[in-house]
């Protein structure tokens, strides 16, 4: 380990152990050679082993990686695990040889980041523990954490009733996607359970704001007395906000609006602020690594999916004076 970091032995033990006046970039350097070898002191009190962590993602362009991530990489950070981030940009090919090559570097657990939708599983028998994260493996003795989307459904539909709204509309995202299916699941139990039906709905459509104004133009000619509009999505909400904006309709007063995901660069610049349902990826990411790291401590895996519970962010789209 002294050798690979370029340093006496007598350094690196300094380094080790915390101790004696080196600088912080030795120190630094000789530590992430000691986690890249899987070094494990044998002696003082105290004393743990450096792991390292496997990260295979299917996409980090996208906007909900990166919150999984920082909650991935603070609570493997304080279990002392080092993290290797490999992006399979969506191929399959690549991917493989990215998981390849973390068995090489003989990984002590791995992390598989997707899109929220059912995926073959990275492989089977592997001889480390796999968790899979906003994403679910098909092979139900895989273990896969996802956010709950129909509780959060069920959050913007009890928000709303509870604001006083009873003539509700709907503009759903792509009905082909999994989580739509699973926010309609749950939008129709809170609806069930305040005795209310669903107003109208303008469908599904992309996650883009452009979705929002002309689905929203549709609703309020067939229903203008419309008092709310819940959505799939932030930027949907977004473009809902600026049709109703346009035809003079007054945001709460007259119709209020939620969104989904609580995109802050997208709710909280909007005009009026978006009221929205947080999906608590960081939160996520950090029980994945929690359950990946008792797992490398020779706990078993929980097969099968868990949802992990949403919550709702109020602002001044649906309540007047925030």
């Amino acid at each position: 380990m002294a050798e690979a970091a370029g340093v006496s032995t007598a350094t690196a033990s300094k380094a080790i152990n915390g101790r004696g006046r080196i600088s912080a970039a030795t120190r630094e350097k000789v530590l992430e050679s000691a986690r890249e070898l899987g070094f494990i002191a044998t002696s003082g009190p105290g004393r743990r082993a450096f792991t390292t962590v496997g990260v295979l993602a299917t996409d980090l362009n996208g906007r909900f990686a990166l919150p999984i991530l920082n909650g991935l990489e603070d609570t493997l950070g304080s279990e002392q695990s080092a993290v290797f981030l490999c992006n399979a940009r969506g191929d399959d090919l690549r991917e493989r040889h990215q998981l390849e090559a973390l068995l090489d570097r003989r990984v002590s657990g791995i992390v598989v980041i997707g899109r929220p939708e059912e995926r073959d599983p990275v492989g089977q028998d592997l001889p480390v523990p796999v968790v899979y994260v906003h994403t679910r493996s098909r092979d139900p003795r895989d273990t896969s954490l996802v956010v709950d989307n129909a509780q959060g459904a069920r959050l913007q539909i009890e928000h709303l009733v509870d604001s006083g709204r009873t003539r509700i509309g709907r503009i759903g995202g792509p009905a082909a996607e999994l989580i739509v299916g699973e926010r309609r699941v749950g939008e129709a139990e809170a609806l069930s359970a305040r005795g209310l039906d669903l107003t109208a709905a303008a469908g599904s459509g992309l996650w883009r704001s452009a979705w929002g104004r002309s689905a929203t133009a549709r609703l309020l000619e067939e229903h203008p007395d419309l008092d709310a509009i819940a959505c799939d999505s932030d930027e949907i909400a977004l473009g809902v906000i600026d049709q109703l904006k346009a035809q003079s309709r007054r945001i709460p007063d007259d119709i209020a609006v939620v969104g989904f995901g609580n995109y802050e660069a997208i709710a909280t610049n909007s005009d009026p602020q978006i009221t929205s349902v947080d999906m608590n990826l960081e939160l996520l990411g950090r029980k994945a690594a929690r359950v990946l790291h008792d797992a490398m401590e020779g706990e078993p895996l929980e097969p099968g999916v868990t949802a992990l519970p949403c919550e709702l962010v109020a602002r001044a789209s649906t309540t007047s004076g925030l």
